[in-house]
């Protein structure tokens, strides 16, 4: 027992190892398949497709003809496919090999290695990032067919440090408060202003349209003169008003800001309407 149990439990040994498995070659239909669209996709300028569709009929299960064609057409491929030699360098100019590119959005590449990277033409959106606190790049480059081993350079510097924002200076005296309540004061005098000259525009408007275009006018009533005066004459006076409420309430939040004049930051706001004014103060007081 003893003589031939180690022999035997090594030739079962040997036959359980698994023998490695061959990818599958394509059929006839799949190599036809793929020369199709290879020529679509080279018509549409998506070359790196288009290879990768002729590597897979110049298979040897394929069928003489189209493996043939492939072939050709691999090579024309082949000639007029565009390639880029990326670099990149630090702001001393020492060369960055830690780059990931993207094109597009797909990630073409991990590192810079001076390998040329395949691309198809036209207008792409090139990304270049690093770490080490390098900032990130973004270059749009037209590629055209033909243009092999083209050479493009980037340049990633250190992103800048952000300055802290130095805190905003307040008032221990009130004067940021006074200034505001002269402000309010001042436009509060504009808007009484304004609104007595509204008033005397509309009074005199109005005497005009009901003396000259009303009173003496044969047909009874008023002219359309009139009545048009009567209704500049009433807007007017509806302007008035409002900039009289609108005066009173900024000059008395002016006053009332400017004396108390608290050791804190105060906000204020004023709200003016057709028929209605108000002024909302908020703050905290101490």
């Amino acid at each position: 027992m003893k003589h031939w149990s180690r022999p035997f439990l090594f030739a079962l040994g040997v036959v359980l190892v698994p023998c490695p498995a061959h990818a599958a070659e394509p059929t006839k239909l799949e190599c036809i398949a793929a020369n199709d669209a290879a020529q679509d996709l080279r018509r549409t300028g998506k070359l790196r497709e288009a290879r990768e569709k002729l590597a897979l009929c110049v298979s040897a299960s394929c069928p003489g003809p189209v493996r043939e064609d492939c072939a050709q057409r691999l090579t024309e491929v082949d000639g007029v496919m565009p390639s880029i030699v990326f670099e990149a360098k630090d702001e001393a100019g020492n060369d960055l090999v830690a780059v990931a590119v993207t094109m597009d959005g797909q990630q073409v590449a991990g590192t810079l290695s001076g390998v040329p990277v395949q691309v198809d033409p036209g207008e792409h959106r090139f990304t270049f990032d690093s770490g080490d606190g390098l900032t990130h790049v973004e270059k749009t480059i037209v590629v055209r067919e033909g243009d092999r081993g083209r050479h493009e350079r980037v340049v990633l510097g250190r992103s800048a440090a952000p300055v802290p924002m130095a805190p905003a200076p307040t008032s221990s005296d009130g004067g940021s408060q006074r200034t505001v309540a002269l402000v309010l004061g001042g436009a509060g005098v504009v808007g009484l202003v304004v609104g007595s000259v509204l008033g005397l525009v509309a009074k005199s408007g109005y005497d005009h349209a009901l003396q000259s275009e009303c009173g003496n006018n044969p047909n009874g009533g008023c002219s359309p003169q009139g009545i048009a005066d009567g209704k500049s004459a009433h807007g007017q006076a509806a302007g008035s008003t409002v900039a009289f409420v609108a005066g009173g309430v900024l000059l008395g939040a002016g006053a009332v800001l400017y004396f108390t004049a608290p050791k804190a930051s105060v906000s204020v706001g004023t709200t003016v309407g057709t028929e209605r004014a108000g002024i909302v103060v908020s703050g905290a007081w101490r």
